[in-house]
Parts: structure tokens; C-alpha cells; sequence
């Protein structure tokens, strides 16, 4: 392969470029927002393809062009793909945080039952998760994640290069704060829309208990909805600076699974 490099610039050029373009398409394929299901698949190509000519010029001098075995090329291309996972797990753990609370808080309200499909995940999720979900992306998007994100990306050539992820302490200490912030977040941005449902399920069981003459349960189901959906409006107006830092420390836990610390 160093003759290929010394003695045919243009082949170097093409292998150095497809090593690249071999990690963004492996980021992209998972990575928050981009890897949504309801992109179409031409459109992620285009992507991987844009952004790898876009990282070409500042990355190739990160890059050093292995070995072409069957073997080193099947290992690369499994640790790019580890890499790409670690790098979106980040972001997805928010996402399943609050998830993970709205689906608390619809069950309380009795929508466990009405479910759709989530674009991002591909996965069948009450409406309330779907709309936190879209909340918390939207939120994502206004400040510029996704830019710190294709940043991430571009940083990854200088700080691991290609090929050189291993799944080490750093990964495993970034997962388990991962573990704690997802439930962190569940109970900081849903805990309002939970306790007020849950003292309304309190109120309306001592009431059946005082007064059974009184049908509570046709009270019951639309007056939790109500309550529910109030606090939640309530509650997601003040919420999305929360929400911001905390992927403010996902962002942050992804530079730290590149820099190995």
C-alpha cells in the first residue's frame, strides 16, 4: 500500500477519501436527526457524500491509509461502526429519558393504549413520548446540536484515527452517566405532569372510598387527561432550558469517549 501511496497520488487520494467517507456514513446511518427513518435513504447517501467531500480538505492530513486485507478492512469497519453508536448513543439517551417520562405520564392518563410510530427510533411509542420526542429534537435543532454534532464528527479524525476505537474504561464511565441521565431527565422535565397526576389518582380513590355512590371513573378519565395535558403545556414551556443541558453534558460525554478520557 506505501507504493500505491508514493508512486500513484490519485489512487491515495481515492482510498483516503473512501476511508473517510467509510466513518461519516457510519455516523450518519445512526447519528440524531440525520438517521431518522423518515429521511429517505437517497437523502442520507447524499449526506455521507457531501459531508465527506466537505471534511476531505481539512481531515486527510489525519489520515493514514492501512493495510488493504480482507481482515483489516472487516475490523475497521466494525470499529468505525462501534464509534458512530457511541458518538449518537449520547443524544439518544436524552431522547429515551423523556421518552421514558411521557410514557409514564400517558400511561397514568390512559393513552398507554393509543400508540404510533416513532420516526426516529422506528418504533411503535405513545403519543405522548412521540411528542416530547419532537419537543426535545425540536429543542435539539434551536441550539445547534446538530452543528456541534458534525463537529464531533470532523474532530473525531484528529482525536481517533481511523480504525483505533476501542471500547475501553472511557466508554463504559460514559455509559453509565448516560444510564443516570436518562433518568435524571425523566424526572426533572416529566416529575410536575406525575405527581399532580398522582395526586389526582389519590383524590379520586378517596373519594370512591368516601362516597361510592358517586361513578368516579366517568369523572375520573377526562379530568386526568385535562390535568395532564395542563401541567405538561406548563411544564414544557419552562422546560427546554433543562433539556438544553442536559444535552449540553451528552455533547460533552461525546468528546470525552474521542479523547479516551
Amino acid at each position: 500500500m506505501s507504493e500505491l501511496v508514493n508512486f500513484n497520488g490519485s489512487l491515495a487520494v481515492f482510498f483516503t477519501f473512501l476511508i473517510i467517507l467509510l466513518r461519516v456514513s457510519a455516523i450518519i446511518v445512526v447519528a440524531p436527526v440525520f438517521s431518522s427513518s423518515a429521511i429517505p435513504p437517497q437523502v442520507k447517501i447524499a449526506f455521507a457524500f457531501v459531508f465527506s467531500l466537505a471534511l476531505y480538505p481539512v481531515v486527510k492530513g489525519y489520515i493514514q491509509l492501512p493495510d488493504f486485507t480482507v481482515l483489516n478492512i472487516a475490523m475497521i469497519t466494525v470499529r468505525e461502526l462501534l464509534l458512530a453508536v457511541a458518538m449518537a448513543i449520547c443524544i439518544h439517551f436524552v431522547w429515551a429519558g423523556i421518552e421514558l417520562g411521557a410514557q409514564l405520564v400517558g400511561f397514568m392518563m390512559g393513552f398507554s393504549i393509543a400508540n404510533v410510530l416513532s420516526p426516529e427510533e422506528n418504533v411503535q411509542i405513545s403519543i405522548l413520548s412521540e411528542f416530547a420526542s419532537i419537543f426535545a429534537i425540536l429543542v435539539f435543532l434551536i441550539i445547534d446540536g446538530h452543528y456541534v454534532f458534525i463537529r464531533a464528527m470532523a474532530d473525531s479524525f484528529r482525536l481517533i484515527p481511523v480504525g483505533g476505537f476501542v471500547a475501553g474504561k472511557s466508554l463504559f464511565n460514559a455509559f453509565n452517566h448516560l444510564v443516570v441521565m436518562m433518568f435524571g431527565i425523566a424526572f426533572k422535565v416529566l416529575s410536575p405532569a406525575i405527581i399532580a397526576l398522582l395526586i389526582t389518582n389519590v383524590v379520586f380513590g378517596i373519594i370512591a372510598r368516601v362516597m361510592p355512590q358517586i361513578n368516579v371513573m366517568i369523572v375520573a378519565f377526562p379530568l386526568s387527561i385535562g390535568i395532564g395535558l395542563f401541567v405538561l403545556g406548563i411544564t414544557f414551556a419552562y422546560s427546554a432550558g433543562v433539556i438544553s443541558s442536559y444535552y449540553q453534558q451528552a455533547l460533552s460525554i461525546v468528546y470525552a469517549i474521542l479523547g479516551g478520557k
